[in-house]
């Protein structure tokens, strides 16, 4: 599925056929097309196989950021092929990849890409070979499959292991939310609204990560203001504001140590030592988005309070910083975004002197 798409486009970017990549690796060009239709998945091959082809693959001219989104490739096909299988039926919690680790961003894109038609951003400007006929965009599955895949997470979060494990819950019910049925729709709206009221009241800092999915959820949906109490009420408190730093730090892969689930992530992440520069990157890229803007300007306010040397440090960034603060504050914001912005410009100026 999204692994052989993958494979096709790097060897696309070489400017291989199918018997080019076969006789440069070695292979029957049945192999190379079995690989790239998952008629032979790429998912059932050894480890030590796959390092070689990935070695071979930048050898070869492949661009070292699009290989090493293979990994991510084959780990999705493994999550979706499971959930297909299985349809509308839960699974054992040591068979469930969704409760095994806290996904990070670079994974969640290559599950949804299927479902939004969005490539990864190492995938989109890679160079592609001419092509006879309509050139598929993005991985397919069927209308059949999509159904399977969704009505396996509808089965999963109401289970009883989704109740005793809250990163399955969450991740399962993040994953949901790229389900245009109604009956989804219905859940989704439910269960985001009981997250954001166990989370904002609540001590608990997963249930904290979980209530922050959950108001991004129904921000993406069009209803802003669980987004903006949570910013007020719960993210105003400093434990809360720093288990948000390390989930963003963690969800971008600036905190490469891998956690089985969120307390754990948010307990260890001071640890690692994580300098804060690509997620202050991330957030100045999103600072406009349409519905995610005030938990990224607020983000970025309290990334450089705790960090206050990153803009002393990075000439680059804080003049990024200035330009993308100038722009915000001409679009029209509350007034606590507004003075975030604010802040956020008196931050540049000192650090500029």
């Amino acid at each position: 599925m999204v692994s052989g798409f993958v494979l096709k486009l790097i060897r696309g970017s070489i400017g291989f056929t199918q018997a080019d990549m076969a006789e440069r690796l070695g292979v029957d060009i049945s192999t190379i097309q079995g690989w790239e239709t998952g008629k032979r998945p790429l998912t059932a091959q050894r480890a030590a196989d796959l390092l070689r082809l990935k070695t071979r693959l930048v050898m070869l001219g492949g661009s070292p950021a699009a290989v090493g989104t293979l990994q991510d490739a084959i780990e999705a096909d493994g999550i979706l092929s499971l959930a297909i299988a299985a349809g509308g039926q839960p699974v054992s919690v040591d068979m469930n990849p969704l409760a095994a680790a806290v996904h990070r961003r670079s994974l969640v894109h290559m599950i949804t890409w299927p479902f939004r038609g969005i490539s990864p951003p190492p995938l989109r400007d890679l160079p592609s070979a001419p092509a006879r006929g309509p050139v598929a965009k993005h991985p397919n599955l069927s209308n059949g499959d999509q159904a399977r895949f969704f009505d396996h997470l509808l089965a999963t979060v109401d289970s009883r292991q989704a109740s005793r494990l809250p990163v399955l819950r969450r991740q399962a019910s993040y994953l949901l939310g790229f389900d245009q049925r109604k009956e989804s729709a219905e859940w989704l709206s439910a269960e985001h609204r009981r997250a954001f009221v166990a989370g904002t009241a609540s001590a608990d800092l997963p249930a904290g990560i979980a209530a922050r999915s959950a108001t991004v959820a129904l921000a993406r949906r069009g209803d802003i203001d669980p987004l903006r109490y949570f910013i007020k009420h719960t993210l105003s408190r400093e434990d809360h504001a720093a288990a948000n730093l390390a989930y963003w730090a963690y969800w971008l892969g600036e905190i490469t140590e891998s956690y089985a689930d969120d307390s754990y992530l948010i307990a260890e992440a001071d640890e690692h030592g994580w300098s804060g520069g690509r997620l202050a990157a991330h957030l100045l890229r999103h600072l406009d988005d349409d519905f995610h803007s005030h938990l990224n300007i607020h983000s970025l306010w309290v990334l450089i309070l705790a960090k206050p040397d990153l803009l002393r440090r990075d000439h680059k960034l804080r003049l990024k910083t200035g330009n993308r603060v100038e722009q915000a504050l001409d679009t029209g914001f509350d007034r606590e975004t507004r003075d975030e912005l604010i802040n956020l410009r008196c931050a540049v100026q000192l650090a500029g002197r």
